[in-house]
């Protein structure tokens, strides 16, 4: 069976999905979808197929299987709602939305269609991440007690001012955190488990955006660990992004895909080159390949009838989190992970 694929949303990691869906022999892309019709003949050029812009039209079309949704984070709720009720499996570009209300809202509409959904967090595919999860898993670095994830980037201010709605509250969620950084605490809740509370503060010191640009925070997991978390794009020229966790019986530390370190003398490590750029000004994805994973395993949770490697519910948890910052931020008080 070959799957059909419309995708909502014409920019750069629309284009991504494209190429998945292209490189793949089980799957071809049908339609893109757009509002904007006086973009129909660059857009079709460039991802060589329809441009559909009337919303009932591309919705209902009997050759779309599956819809990838890669528009502005803030209407990711009302694109998977069209998609479930026309019946179509829905992969989900992050964050799945940009609020925990439209997300339980989301879920029963999943639920009520009976349709799949998965979100793209494609960082858990990279092999280093997976060698890290199993020396976890394995207790190598005995009680786990303290760990450190920091996403110190960089945007320029043309990243924000080039499309409107980067670091607004209705869009975006937010800015650093909810859109860069997320993708960090995705791996880091995967990695540790549930959060308990957290505490911190959000600013906005640089960049002429509603959301934040720079953040801290310290923070209880369920099993007890404790942990800081700072990101930002305001933080020139920009670092590597970094998860460092200390046990009982020795250290590691995750820094930009690879174990850069660790205490523990069976494991090998991978140190960042002297030559890599350590600036993450430009957002550009060089490769397809663990987006590409995350197709396949999408594309095999439709054909085999299984749950995909990353569900609404575990999608939910990053969400909170950044919420929980930004209610503590707000109120000046430790807040519960709800």
């Amino acid at each position: 069976m070959k799957l059909g694929y419309g995708i909502v949303g014409s920019g750069a990691i629309a284009k991504v999905h494209a190429e998945c869906i292209s490189a793949n022999t089980n799957t071809s892309l049908v339609a893109v979808f757009t509002e904007n019709s006086k973009r129909n003949e660059a857009l079709s050029k460039s991802f060589n197929t329809s441009i559909i812009n009337d919303v009932n039209s591309f919705y209902s079309h009997p050759e779309i299987d599956c819809i990838v949704v890669c528009n502005e984070s803030g209407k990711h709720g009302e694109t998977i709602e069209l998609a479930a009720k026309n019946g179509k499996h829905i992969l989900c570009e992050k964050p799945i939305e940009v609020s925990l209300e439209k997300i339980d809202h989301i879920a029963k509409i999943i639920e009520k269609n009976k349709v799949i959904l998965s979100v793209v967090y494609q960082n858990r595919w990279n092999p280093e991440y997976q060698r890290l999860k199993k020396i976890l898993e394995q207790s190598l670095l005995g009680t786990l007690l303290i760990s450190h994830a920091q996403i110190n980037w960089y945007r320029t201010p043309e990243y924000y001012s080039s499309n409107p709605w980067r670091g607004t509250i209705e869009l975006d969620g937010g800015a650093a955190l909810m859109n860069q950084g997320i993708h960090t605490i995705d791996l880091w809740l995967n990695l540790l488990g549930d959060l308990k509370q957290i505490g911190g503060k959000i600013a906005t010191r640089v960049h002429q955006i509603e959301g934040e640009d720079v953040a801290v925070a310290f923070t209880e997991f369920e099993n007890g660990i404790l942990g800081t978390l700072s990101g930002g794009t305001a933080l020139f020229p920009g670092y590597p992004e970094r998860i460092e966790i200390f046990g009982s019986l020795g250290s590691i530390c995750f820094e930009a895909g690879k174990i850069t370190s660790s205490t523990l003398p069976e494991i090998s490590i991978n140190p960042i080159e002297k030559d890599l750029p350590i600036c993450k000004a430009n957002p550009k994805i060089s490769s397809i390949d663990l987006h590409q994973a995350v197709h396949i395993d999408f594309m095999e949770s439709i054909l085999n009838n299984k749950t995909p490697q990353v569900t609404l519910k575990t999608a939910r948890k990053s969400v909170a989190l950044i919420q929980a910052l930004y209610a503590s931020s707000k109120n000046k008080t430790i807040t519960q992970i709800k």
